[in-house]
């Protein structure tokens, strides 16, 4: 009765509860819930905090920000509210959900500009962490335990992964939301031997929703990109509706760091990525975790984490080779 009575108090107060509706559609950091309302950050401040203690809202500390997400009480809260009225509450709620849109949209013509404008130098940008050499034969490694059947390669940037892997993949797809990278990618096409490049086909598609039928692949990677979503738990979860029975999610990417100039700088809309945060986003897309090691060396450590898609009613007994693996980094 507490915890009831806590949330509607937090919830009867209009600037908390458009808050609510926003973080409902968007992670937000503290400074887009400020820009979208209008208010000062010490006021907004108060009302996440109150939100916070009621469970309506959780805050996440990435670096030098703070983002807002929906807390356990919020889902499958509020869907119905303000749908088909005309109120001069519904009206603010509107206006807010079209700013929310414009932050959206922000960020999105942000990471464009910047993957346009960096497309020709992307693989030297790989310097900030070990080796890619190394990063690679620890791919290759993990995947080489099992047959890669039909592979998705998720955004594959200049087509580094479809290099290494398309001549041992039964088909390969190459997908990106940024045509410049595709162009890039399609000129490697040229330089391989032709069996290998026969089996490629270079897609355009957002990593949010997968211009692919469900269940369709065999083996879904995700090579430096994960860090670049929005939504990192939605992508997963699009990976994981593609993926065939028992089929492997791969996941490169940068271990949970501080370096904000990732973000002012390259982009990056996560400053990497903590063990936990994938295993419970696999678990929640019916993934099992099989496998993840840390690669050491450079300013930023890579992480590795492998799943394998459970079957109906598997439960805890599923297990692949990979899980058998001891690399040392």
């Amino acid at each position: 009765m507490d915890q009831l009575l806590n949330v509607m108090r937090a919830l009867a107060d209009p600037t908390r509860l458009r808050i609510a509706l926003l973080i409902r559609k968007l992670e937000l950091s503290v400074g887009e819930v400020v820009q979208i309302l209008g208010q000062s950050q010490p006021r907004v401040s108060r009302h996440i905090r109150i939100l916070d203690e009621a469970g309506i809202a959780e805050r996440r500390k990435e670096g030098a920000w703070v983002f807002l997400r929906p807390g356990p009480v919020l889902n499958g809260m509020l869907h119905p509210l303000f749908a088909n009225t005309d109120s001069s509450e519904a009206r603010v709620v509107h206006r807010d959900l079209a700013k929310l849109e414009q932050v959206r949209a922000a960020r999105a013509d942000s990471a464009a500009d910047y993957f346009a404008e960096r497309a020709l130098e992307w693989d030297s940008l790989r310097s900030l962490h070990v080796a890619e050499s190394e990063v690679e034969a620890a791919i290759c490694r993990i995947l080489d335990t099992a047959p890669l059947g039909k592979v998705l390669d998720v955004g594959t940037g200049t087509g580094r992964m479809m290099e290494l892997f398309a001549n041992k993949a039964q088909k390969f797809v190459a997908l990106d939301n940024n045509t410049e990278m595709l162009r890039l990618a399609r000129a490697k096409l040229a330089g391989m031997d032709p069996a290998s490049a026969g089996k490629v086909e270079i897609m355009l598609g957002d990593f949010n929703a997968l211009p692919l039928a469900d269940d369709g692949f065999d083996t879904v990677l995700f090579h430096q990109v994960l860090h670049y979503a929005q939504n990192p738990e939605r992508a997963i979860t699009e990976a994981a509706r593609v993926l065939s029975p028992s089929g492997r999610l791969m996941i490169v990417d940068f271990a949970a760091h501080d370096r904000e100039e990732l973000r002012t700088v390259h982009a990056h809309a996560r400053l990497g990525f903590s063990d936990d945060m994938i295993a419970r986003a696999f678990l929640a897309s019916d993934i099992h975790m099989a496998h993840h090691v840390s690669l050491e060396g450079g300013p930023l450590a890579v992480k590795i984490w492998l799943g394998q898609k459970q079957k109906p009613g598997a439960g805890e007994s599923a297990s692949i080779i990979t899980s058998k693996l001891r690399i040392v980094a």
